[in-house]
């Protein structure tokens, strides 16, 4: 194993943001999977929700991966400020945007400055930016989280501690019918820290072909268990048995981890090495916040104005890829915008 520098753009990083910012969109189009039915469309809409969960935890790695080791490019204080710019102003525009889109809509209504403010701190105005809260959290925690970047033993044993307490732990309460209440969940790491550490161990960390394979396995039985245990007890109970979901839940972690290595080692073929493919692929992911930023609205327009059934199959399968590409050419249009473009979409 060796420590090394992260690279300012590194190809897999890029290629993990896309296939990421797919497969968020692609969760989004299925909305089958949380309406229970014993029927192929429910099963095939859980196996399409199994496959993209992994987007949201390497989001988080992927943020770890590459800002761990900020220190050695700049101040906390730039640090934070470069944050801010890049992820927090955009959020506030976008989310102004949809609120006064929305009450044009009548979508939504004002009921009060308490009503409002709640709606603000939770999120409910554009519910899929639930993720928001967590990055920050994220961030924040950096400044301390970065002073470990030398003592790869502290991350690699907070890691573990973190992923057996807040991911194995819960998990073998429940399905043993126990009462657990969070107290033994590691103050230290809780939430979604244990993916920004895992990114960044992952990522500086060259993994024999055994380990990987040992990774890929683990992810493998991680889809699978989700699937096949949802499915079974869904059955059973008739209605959705949610044990094994969560991003924090293990087997997402593993799933997540294992995705992570794999376009990692990807990356490495010739097809990585050609400029201009590597340049597409960076092209592509200079998007990819903007596109999470607005395809909520991109694909209620495509939704309302073609009248398509969010559930169908054609939807589920292939409204993804269709809403990716408008939003895609979207934000690089207003990306152009001179003065704005680099506040819209930074």
């Amino acid at each position: 194993m060796e420590n090394k520098a992260v690279p300012k753009r590194v190809v897999c990083f890029d290629a993990l943001n896309i296939l990421a910012c797919l497969s968020v969109i692609a969760m989004h189009c299925n909305g089958a999977v949380h309406v229970f039915a014993d029927t192929y469309v429910w099963r095939q809409s859980l196996l399409v929700d199994v496959l993209a969960y992994w987007a949201v935890p390497v989001f988080v790695m992927l943020s770890g991966a590459t800002l761990m080791n900020y220190r050695r490019r700049y101040s906390t204080k730039v640090f934070l400020k470069r944050r801010f710019l890049k992820t927090g102003v955009p959020l506030v525009i976008w989310t102004v945007f949809f609120y006064v889109f929305y009450r044009t809509r009548g979508t939504i209504a004002w009921t009060g400055w308490r009503a409002f403010s709640n709606s603000v701190i939770n999120f409910s105005i554009v519910p899929v930016y639930w993720f928001f809260p967590p990055l920050f959290m994220v961030y924040l925690s950096l400044p301390v989280l970065s002073l470990l970047v030398q003592n790869r033993k502290i991350l690699w044993y907070m890691a573990v501690l973190a992923f057996a307490s807040c991911s194995v732990f819960p998990f073998v309460c429940t399905a043993l019918g126990l009462t657990y209440w969070g107290s033994f969940a590691f103050p230290m790491m809780g939430g979604y820290l244990l993916f920004a550490v895992l990114g960044y161990l992952l990522h500086t960390t060259e993994l024999s072909r055994l380990q990987r394979s040992a990774i890929y396995v683990l992810g493998i039985l991680g889809a699978a268990v989700r699937y096949f245990h949802t499915v079974i007890f869904s059955v059973r109970e008739g209605a959705i048995n949610k044990l094994t979901w969560e991003y924090t839940n293990w087997p997402t972690v593993l799933l997540a981890a294992a995705v992570f290595v794999f376009v990692k080692y990807a990356c490495r073929y010739p097809l990585f090495q050609r400029e201009k493919f590597v340049r597409l692929v960076k092209w592509l992911s200079g998007a990819s916040f903007g596109i999470y930023l607005i395809h909520v609205f991109i694909m209620e327009q495509i939704t309302y104005r073609f009248s398509i059934n969010t559930l169908s199959g054609w939807w589920r399968l292939f409204g993804a890829f269709a809403v990716y590409c408008i939003a895609l050419i979207a934000v690089k249009l207003l990306q152009k915008l001179p003065y704005v473009g680099k506040y819209l979409f930074p």
